[in-house]
């Protein structure tokens, strides 16, 4: 299938006063939660003289069409439809409103309201008037306004349904008059993305309804918050309809092949997603295992689809194995990786799916596994739990909410330091379906073990034996809502010398290392990707709040513990003038795998190599803020970020090459090597939905993993 975007251009609105989005959840009050739009005592029509507005709808809003030859979107406003404008009234605690509407219609057309202007500073339009809103508001400038994405859609031939074509405009006034592109003139911008595909095959008449799935919400209660440069951001952090957060959208109706058929989204990057196609017969579905962007204002095109003649999907879809990666690299053997699910039922395995391809695709995204993934055979297990979500426990281990799930997962309501599944039935499952196991390629011990589940509780735990098997638990954290992690709020005040203590990170280090805020995929990356493949131990410390000398942890010690015979921790240094891994099995004059050479190394890069100023002895690691050294000054080890750093991404080839039966060598691994770390070096642009207008949830830092002596 081809995939092209198709943009619709809109013309842009120049700045009016600068409006700043919200910057933190404490500020917001909503109204009770949500008011629906024109309601007392919050609502009212505004008064005062009418207005006209000349209403600009270049390449947006009312109706679409789609001029296929040459590859554009043509839209204009129709006789008769309207928009409404809000304006929030901090004086009197209250929204304004006024309607306006079109007789003429075209691509700028003329509106007119007998309600005059709404008092306030700064206005929102929304289009089409039948639209329905709810509105909060915040202490300062207002500006919640809550829209809903239909999940269940109309199919219309060659065209988005106008009611789907939400569109938004924003201005503000001196006067009567509107600072934006001349008086009383005004651009709206689409909100949504759109998806658009055609059908092939002797099935495809027969067809009834299409659901696109994605592995982040496509449709439901969705949250727009004003911007400065007249583009509203977009949230699913708050309810107000019910319908919130659907990872899918449906569109039912009457199809016909060779026609194309639209889906209106959520703007966003899906890292896969798929098309179920179903009829009275069955259905047939369709997985993409690639990230795409639905840009908002966007056409993606995915192409003609071939139905065949019947139907494909199996009755019973609960009990598969899927390869997702196939090892290409001429090596002895592949790296293997296994990914089960739990507390997912038969009907949400497509939902685990595409969590699992999801996974894949972020962590094979992420440098070294990017450049070797070559290596690696993945396969995503399939088996249905009696029951939706994970156990909840009194964090001590002890279920309180019972939930039938398939390998036991659970955890506390509020704490996840007894998270934990069923070890035998893990070892058990995927030794008897994991296909490399199975053919005697790799034994259980060798083959590491992905646990995605069905719970939107925040956590994530490794829990690795010393007979070298482990397993990651992962949950769907809020539904793949955001969630942030920060450097911690202490640190050594010399990275030389312990005994100097303890102090408050400045604010300068936290403008050194950036923010890292992501998702439940960032906890998988830190938990399978640097615990449980890759035996890294975590490389943030116990912060203390009186600066005192902290104390090493000995309920953690990393060096006494080996994962099928290597020391977990290897990336943490017991030492500042020797940095490398003090093991007390061989005597403290011992060090094993260090990082002395990648010290003397960046001495010799050129300044443009960030190696250069990143490779380091930095102070704090292993839990620990005194005594234990780490080898740069951030990593994923850290704050969740996708960014191993050289020392990890060294100990994580030579993980790989050892699994696949092959010789290290330092030469190779440094021509191949990629430093990019998102946070820090990658400015991307801004898709409307990428970014979270209501500040992501501040999480603790991970736990460290559970270490388990199995003899």
């Amino acid at each position: 299938m081809g995939w092209a975007v198709l943009s619709l251009l809109v013309m842009a609105c120049s700045k009016g006063e600068e409006v700043s989005p919200l910057d933190s959840q404490e500020r917001v009050t909503m109204i009770d939660p949500w008011t629906a739009i024109d309601q007392t005592p919050y609502m009212e029509p505004a008064k005062g003289e009418g207005i006209t507005l000349v209403a600009g709808a270049t390449l947006t809003k009312s109706t679409m069409t789609v001029d296929d030859v040459h590859a554009m979107a043509t839209v204009s406003w129709l006789a008769g439809d309207g928009f409404k404008m809000y304006g929030w009234n901090s004086g009197e605690k209250k929204y304004y409103y006024a309607n306006y509407s079109t007789a003429e219609g075209g691509d700028k057309a003329t509106f007119t309201t007998s309600n005059g202007l709404p008092s306030a500073p700064q206005h929102c339009l929304f289009a089409p008037a039948s639209t329905t809103l709810h509105l909060g508001h915040n202490d300062n400038d207002g500006g919640y306004f809550g829209v809903n994405i239909p999940v269940n859609q109309t199919a219309v031939a060659g065209k988005v349904k106008d009611e789907y074509l939400y569109s938004y405009a924003q201005t503000n006034f001196s006067g009567s008059k509107v600072n934006l592109d001349g008086d009383h003139q005004v651009t709206f911008r689409n909100m949504l993305a759109y998806v658009r595909f055609k059908m092939s095959g002797d099935i495809a008449s027969s067809v009834t309804s299409v659901t696109l799935t994605g592995a982040s919400p496509l449709a439901g209660d969705c949250t727009l918050v004003p911007a400065s440069d007249g583009t509203p951001q977009m949230s699913f952090t708050k309810k107000f309809s019910g319908d919130v957060q659907s990872l899918t959208v449906t569109l039912t109706g009457t199809f016909a092949p060779d026609t194309y058929y639209y889906f209106a989204v959520a703007p966003g990057t899906q890292s896969s997603f798929s098309l179920k196609f179903s009829g009275s017969a069955g259905s047939t579905t369709k997985i993409a295992a690639k990230s795409v962007v639905f840009s908002r204002g966007a056409i993606n095109d995915m192409g003609t689809i071939e139905l065949g003649d019947h139907f494909t999907d199996p009755v019973t879809p609960s009990m598969e194995t899927i390869q997702y990666m196939e090892a290409t690299a001429e090596a002895a053997k592949p790296v293997t990786i296994a990914i089960i699910p739990d507390g997912f039922v038969a009907s949400e395995m497509p939902k685990y799916e595409l969590l699992a391809r999801s996974a894949m695709n972020t962590l094979f995204n992420v440098e070294p596994f990017k450049t070797y993934k070559n290596y690696f055979n993945v396969y995503i297990l399939k088996v249905a739990s009696n029951e939706s979500g994970a156990n909840v426990t009194d964090g001590n281990g002890n279920i309180t909410e019972a939930h039938d799930c398939y390998f036991g997962s659970k955890w506390g309501a509020s704490s996840y330091s007894d998270m934990a599944a069923d070890l035998d039935k893990i070892e058990s499952f995927v030794s008897t379906n994991c296909p490399d196991i199975v053919e005697g390629k790799h034994t259980i011990n060798e083959v590491p073990v992905l646990v995605i589940i069905n719970d939107t509780r925040y956590g994530g735990r490794c829990h690795a034996y010393s007979n070298g098997f482990a397993y990651c638990m992962a949950p769907y954290t809020y539904g793949g809502g955001g969630i942030k992690w920060s450097y911690p709020e202490y640190e050594a005040v010399s990275d030389v010398d312990p005994a100097l203590g303890v102090q408050d990170t400045p604010s300068s280090r936290y403008a050194e290392v950036g923010s890292n805020s992501g998702n439940w995929l960032n906890t998988m990356v830190h938990e399978f990707g640097g615990h449980s493949f890759s035996r890294l131990t975590d490389e943030y410390w116990n912060g203390t709040t009186d600066k005192g000398v902290a104390a090493f942890i000995e309920s953690q010690r990393w060096d006494s513990m080996y994962y099928n015979g290597v020391a977990y921790g290897l990336n943490v240094s017991v030492s500042y003038t020797n940095p490398g891994y003090d093991d007390p099995k061989k005597g403290s004059e011992y060090i094993k795998d260090g990082w002395q050479h990648l010290l003397d190394k960046a001495a010799t890069l050129p300044s443009s190599d960030i190696r250069k100023s990143r490779i380091g002895v930095y102070q704090g690691a292993g839990v620990s803020i005194l005594n234990r050294w780490r080898s740069e000054r951030i990593s994923c080890m850290i704050d969740n970020r996708f960014y191993f750093s050289a020392f990890q991404r060294e100990l994580i080839v030579k993980r790989i090459l050892s699994l696949a039966g092959e010789v290290f060598d330092f030469d190779t691994f440094w021509a191949k090597d990629v430093a990019v770390d998102p946070v820090r070096d990658v400015v991307s642009s801004s898709v409307m939905g990428d970014t979270d207008p209501v500040p992501p949830r501040p999480m603790p830092l991970l736990l460290p993993p559970v270490l388990h002596t199995e003899e």
